[in-house]
C-alpha cells in the first residue's frame, strides 16, 4: 500500500482539528471515569475493586503521555508543516 503525501496547507489544518478534537475527547473521557471512580469508591471497597483502582491509575499515564505527544505533534511539527506550506503555495512558482 503506498503511502499519501499531503502537501495542501488546507488539509494539514483540518487533520490538526481532527488530532486536536480527539485529544479533547480522550482527555474529557478520562475526566469522567476518573469521577466515576470516585463515586463508585464510596461504596465499592472490596479487593476487587482496589485492584481496578490500581490499574487505572497505572494506565492513566500512558494515556496522558499519548495525550501530551500528540499535542506536540499537532501543535509543533504539523503546525510548522502547514505554515511552511502556506509559504510555498503563496511564493512565485518556479519551474
Amino acid at each position: 500500500m503506498a503511502s499519501t503525501v499531503i502537501n495542501d496547507h488546507e488539509s494539514i489544518h483540518a487533520y490538526r482539528g481532527k488530532i486536536s478534537n480527539a485529544i479533547e475527547k480522550l482527555e474529557k473521557q478520562l475526566r469522567k471515569t476518573e469521577m466515576a471512580v470516585e463515586t463508585v469508591s464510596a461504596s465499592w471497597q472490596d479487593s476487587n475493586f482496589q485492584e481496578f483502582r490500581t490499574n487505572f491509575e497505572a494506565d492513566k499515564e500512558p494515556i496522558r503521555q499519548l495525550c501530551n505527544i500528540l499535542r506536540n505533534y499537532e501543535g509543533n511539527l504539523l503546525y510548522q508543516l502547514e505554515e511552511k506550506l502556506k509559504v510555498y503555495k503563496s511564493g512565485p512558482t518556479h519551474l
